[in-house]
């Protein structure tokens, strides 16, 4: 068994998919240096500014919680340094050495790809290749053991199957809401960890609410919660970050937020941090930061797998060949109908052979449905004479499925872009990329619409509120579409403004001084500003930003108030 994350603490993820191109750039200049130095070894100073980078590189990982490829950044970087000390010295060493360091550097490459794919974390993958550049420079062999020691943070491979939904549980879920809102009430008003009677009371409530709950669910989540909130009045005033945890935990209460939050992982590291016998349970039983050996060699073997260069090239050549064997087929089809040109003759072998030969390349990809299509779609065509309309409708449906396997393998090699799941194969996926393009256009479109619609009434001296009639409609809209992106968090945030503008909040709007005024359209503005912010990250392929969702929620309490 080895280190593992699905959902894990303090790893930055966005942050990592922001510093992506200048990683790129990093290792991509490390490697042409290593290079060059090769190829004359006058060029030796150049291996001290890569020396230079992949430090202030593995600090960078450091600082965002990188688990193990900072080390990894960090012996590399030790390693151009003793490369340049041992520049005049053995060539038979140095070239040792400079071919580990070459693949630390790829491997380094794709780890970073794959965390940003899986949003998995994985230390242990990256131990050989720390160990091998460690025995250059003299360090001690790291142990796995060692490696996840030095760990910090919680990571939990099925968040979903350490979880119950408390509407499942058989439970009185308003009166164990309410009593756990009580608490959670006390503790967000509390900066001084000083509290009556009466606040001990819903503290207590609010303990006792989580510990029948963990009764009813052995689940990792609850057994959480319930350490959490053991004697917590001890804890008080919390931080604001182990607030936010219990707000989390609140909203769970209603299955607000998706399981997989990275808040999950939060709560558990609040316990372990707590409770150092929960701590030890959690690993023992819930198998926490644990993946099962077959796991942890698909992810050895993605390591030396395509990259995403190599499956976005394959997929443009995919896309060509099929769009040249639709030209042939369009050929052949106009030539038995009479209404070809001359030159425009294509043979069914021609077309065969292209079917045949795009299937074989198939099965190298281990596409095995696209393949078995192709195949299918070569023996369709050898009885072609004069192919009826519905002929030409099942051949293209044979040639979507291989334009889709090649698409999606693409995909599956690009961090963020297999958003959605297809739950009908004979949809293209380029045309419901494109309508998702549109969608997202649509709703930003309405966003930047309502933004403005609520600027020009501020601006206005003569206020006319019939300019802000239609935003709650824009709003609902917009809270559609997230809801089909399965952006949920937000079109449940834009549904509850669209209600709350609705139900009084605009006639508020209309009577309220200039003051009022402003501190409801700044938490108005917030909402909306997130909403975008989440449609850029679903257009750029980046990942939900929690802290926008929740400086949102935030605002939008106030507004709902």
């Amino acid at each position: 068994m080895t280190q593992s994350a699905k959902t894990a603490t303090n790893f930055d993820l966005s942050s990592l998919h922001i510093l992506r191109n200048e990683i790129g750039s990093v290792l991509k200049d490390a490697e042409v240096h290593l290079r060059e130095f090769y190829d004359d070894p006058d060029q030796a100073p150049l291996l001290l500014d890569s020396a230079n980078n992949l430090s202030q590189l593995s600090a960078i990982f450091e600082l965002i919680a990188f688990n193990g490829a900072g080390l990894l950044a960090k012996n590399l970087s030790a390693s151009y340094t003793l490369l340049h000390g041992n520049a005049d010295s053995d060539e038979d060493e140095n070239e040792i050495l400079m071919t580990d360091i070459s693949e630390a550097i790829m491997l380094l490459d794709r780890y970073v790809e794959f965390v940003l794919l899986k949003e998995t974390p994985e230390p242990a993958l990256l131990l050989p290749i720390i160990n091998k550049l460690g025995g250059h420079l003299g360090h001690a062999v790291i142990e796995s053991t060692t490696l996840n020691q030095n760990i910090n943070s919680v990571i939990i491979a099925d968040p979903q199957a350490n979880y119950a939904s408390l509407s499942t549980l058989g439970l009185n879920v308003k009166a164990l809401t309410q009593a756990y809102r009580a608490g959670l009430s006390v503790i967000l008003e509390n900066k001084d960890g000083v509290i009556s009677d009466d606040e001990r009371q819903k503290l207590d409530g609010m303990t006792k609410a989580c510990a029948l709950i963990a009764q009813h669910s052995d689940t990792l989540f609850w057994q959480s919660a319930k350490t959490i909130t053991q004697n917590i009045a001890n804890d008080l005033p919390l931080s604001h970050a182990k607030k936010r945890i219990l707000v989390y935990l609140e909203q769970q209460f209603s299955d607000y937020l998706p399981i997989e939050d990275r808040r999950f992982a939060e709560m558990v590291s609040f316990a372990c941090n707590k409770n150092k016998e929960f701590a030890t349970l959690a690993n023992q039983k819930y198998a926490l930061n644990r993946v099962s050996d077959t796991k942890f060699s698909e992810m050895q073997r993605f390591l030396f797998g395509p990259n995403r260069e190599i499956t976005d090239t394959l997929n443009d050549l995919i896309q060509e060949q099929i769009e040249a064997i639709k030209q042939k087929v369009d050929k052949f089809v106009r030539a038995s109908n009479g209404m070809g040109e001359i030159g425009d003759m294509v043979s069914i072998d021609s077309i065969k052979t292209e079917l045949n030969t795009l299937s074989q390349t198939m099965t190298l990809l281990e596409l095995a449905d696209a393949s078995q299509a192709l195949t299918a779609a070569s023996a369709q065509v050898s009885g072609w004479q004069n192919p009826t309309l519905e002929d030409l409708d099942t051949f293209l449906d044979k040639l979507l499925v291989a334009e889709n396997s090649a698409i999606f393998l693409a995909k599956s090699h690009t961090p963020g872009a297999v958003k959605l799941p297809l739950h009908n194969r004979e949809i293209s996926l380029h045309q419901l990329d494109t309508s998702y393009e549109t969608l997202v256009k649509e709703a930003r479109s309405n966003l930047t619409a309502a933004t403005l619609a609520l600027t020009d009434y501020i601006t206005d001296s003569n206020r006319d509120i019939m300019n802000l009639q239609n935003t709650p409609e824009m709003i609902r809209q917009v809270a559609g579409a997230a809801a089909f992106l399965r952006l949920s968090a937000i079109s449940a945030q834009l549904y509850l403004l669209a209600r709350r503008l609705e139900n009084g909040l605009l006639d508020k709007v209309k009577t309220s001084p200039d003051n009022e005024l402003i501190r409801i359209s700044n938490a108005w503005a917030d909402v909306l500003v997130a909403a975008d912010f989440e449609f850029e990250n679903f257009e750029e392929n980046r990942p939900t930003n929690e802290q926008s969702i929740l400086i949102s929620q935030n605002s939008l309490n106030q507004l709902v108030a």
